[in-house]
């Protein structure tokens, strides 16, 4: 195996400079769209319990059992509904920019995601432990 003359990488290409842009913005934009949803579900749950809390006699006081299938319900639903838009944007994202922009942006685009991925990770290591 002979390795390839014809590979040139410059790094200050204009594509890349752009991919590696948007790269880096990823890890971002889908941390923040997983956390609206999962703000906006837990918005949801708040208020079924509380109308649970206002309709059934005896809740309060603990004399009678709250309405569980509903906040299952409710929480299942939102978790699958809430999560198509940020997941498209991770599984979609490479694909069109890979289609519209070429290898060389998708390169850039990978490379700011990874960079950017890792970083984000270590900055939520604190919220693990």
């Amino acid at each position: 195996c002979q390795p390839s003359s014809n590979f040139h990488c410059r790094c200050l290409d204009t594509l890349k400079i752009y991919g590696l842009l948007v790269g880096a913005m990823l890890p971002y934009w889908f941390s923040a769209m997983t956390m609206k949803s999962v703000g906006s579900a837990a918005l949801k749950m708040v208020e079924e319990v509380r109308r649970q809390f206002n309709t059934i006699p005896g809740l309060m006081e603990g004399t009678a059992k709250p309405d569980y299938a509903t906040c299952v319900k409710i929480s299942t639903d939102a978790s699958i509904k809430e999560m198509i838009a940020p997941g498209a944007l991770v599984m979609l994202t490479p694909l069109i920019v890979g289609i519209l922009f070429g290898v060389e942006t998708l390169s850039g685009v990978l490379a700011g995601s990874l960079v950017s991925g890792v970083q984000v990770n270590i900055s939520h290591i604190d919220d693990v432990f």
